[in-house]
């Protein structure tokens, strides 16, 4: 089974138009307030438009009131909801019931302990990650043993995300920072990553 590949924080069109020369399974969307990468609901649907339709799109959120997701939601429109915040799980299932779309928790893996409470979320799935947007990789020999699917992000980049497949065979990859140059989005490191990870699911059994 191939490894997912998502591009997150996608604010221009030429970010589409890169990313709709990869394919990747999924492009995010950061709506989180102040974030460096935020963009409107308005603006998110002009890039969404413009994305491959095989592409799904994923809404990037922190905190943010469940009517305010539910009207981006329809507003771009979004495939997957993610939730970047101290969202409760009766605050994750609200955001499930009035979108109608699944819901992934993202959980800054700070300690092994951490993994104790992605496992048991209700969120039809889990991303871990190292921080915010911090470009930064956490203790992968934590998850040796963790038995649920997952989306892997946090420092990953062409260089260790093969390594990140073979070793831990995640169920996708979330990948933002080692996508840009000068704080844009690089056509050619899209692609270079996007080649890295479908070699290294060709070199290994899944």
């Amino acid at each position: 089974m191939a490894t997912e590949l998502k591009f997150c924080g996608m604010r221009r069109e030429a970010d589409i138009l890169a990313a709709n020369a990869c394919l990747p399974d999924y492009i995010g969307f950061v709506f989180a307030a102040g974030a460096r990468r935020a963009v409107s609901p308005e603006t998110a649907r002009e890039l969404r438009a413009k994305a491959d339709p095989r592409i799904l799109a994923v809404g990037v959120f922190a905190d943010q009131s469940p009517a305010y997701i539910a009207d981006a939601t329809a507003k771009v429109p979004l495939d997957v909801i993610q939730l970047h915040g101290s969202e409760s799980e009766t605050v994750v299932e609200e955001i499930r019931q009035c979108t109608g779309k699944p819901v992934w928790r993202a959980f800054q893996v700070t300690a092994p302990a951490v993994l104790t409470a992605a496992a048991a979320t209700g969120a039809d799935g889990i991303l871990l990650d190292s921080g915010k947007g911090s470009g930064k990789t956490f203790a992968w020999e934590w998850l040796r043993d963790f038995s649920r699917p997952y989306m892997l992000a946090g420092g990953l980049d062409t260089e260790n995300v093969g390594e990140a497949i073979r070793t831990l065979s995640p169920r996708g990859v979330d990948v933002s920072s080692a996508l840009e140059t000068d704080g844009q989005k690089d056509p050619e490191k899209m692609r270079a990553f996007a080649e890295a990870v479908r070699r290294a699911d060709s070199e290994t059994e899944r």
